[in-house]
């Protein structure tokens, strides 16, 4: 049987969703997707036992007291049950040491869960930076990105720079070991990361879900499954 991929949920007003875009994403690398809803650690644990990997998907705010700041106007924040199962996940993830691509709010997610912060609003924290989030941004490039050479998202995709999407109007500040920064725009801001003690734990800020027609971007979920596979 193909590898088995945990698919990350929003939930709002009692209901848990998914784009069908990222379920899409991993039927196209070869894997199968696994919606998951919030659950206890107990049960998180047996599921991810059956799975042979994970995908954060995007999503709102991670609420700000997470890392330690005050809410700033412009942040909206994911539901309270998202909150706490994504971080949950993230703990099971890292124990487990689990193959995971984690995708815009899931890659700051992943950040933050190592103690890292966050810039809650690009356009005013961040004078003279690129738009990060024009509307809409769906499968366009908006914007290119430079790709640390001794990373393994490098390896992954086998380029130095490539053209992206965005959709985002927070963005990583800093990132603490075992995580490290490999990837960033043109305006410094970071555009992945990625831990140097997991065998695959990467999380990057752009869509690629939205642009797997493009062999480069479906590279990422490829790599996951391939991971996964092991």
């Amino acid at each position: 049987m193909n590898p088995l991929i945990g698919v990350s949920s929003d939930c709002l007003d009692g209901r848990c969703s998914v784009r069908h875009n990222y379920t899409k994403a991993v039927e196209a690398a070869s894997g199968v997707p696994v919606v998951l809803p919030p659950m206890d650690r107990e049960t998180l644990h047996a599921v991810l036992q059956q799975l042979d990997g994970v995908l954060i998907t995007g999503g709102p705010d991670i609420p700000p007291e997470r890392y330690g700041q005050q809410k700033h106007p412009a942040t909206e924040c994911v539901s309270p049950e998202r909150d706490a199962f994504d971080f949950l996940l993230l703990d099971e993830i890292k124990a487990l040491d689990k193959p995971t691509l984690a995708i815009c709010y899931g890659a700051q997610a992943l950040n933050v869960t190592f103690g890292g912060t966050l810039f809650q609003d690009i356009p005013s924290l961040l004078a003279g930076t690129l738009k990060h989030a024009p509307p809409p941004a769906g499968d366009r490039p908006i914007h290119a990105v430079t790709v640390r050479k001794d990373s393994l998202l490098h390896r992954v995709l086998g380029v130095d720079r490539l053209e992206t999407n965005s959709s985002h109007h927070q963005a990583i500040q800093k990132t603490l070991p075992p995580l490290r920064q490999v990837a960033f725009s043109e305006d410094g801001v970071v555009e992945a990361v990625e831990s140097t003690v997991h065998r695959f734990l990467l999380g990057v800020q752009w869509h690629p879900e939205a642009m797997i027609e493009q062999q480069l971007h479906l590279k990422l979920f490829q790599a996951l499954v391939t991971e996964a596979s092991r």
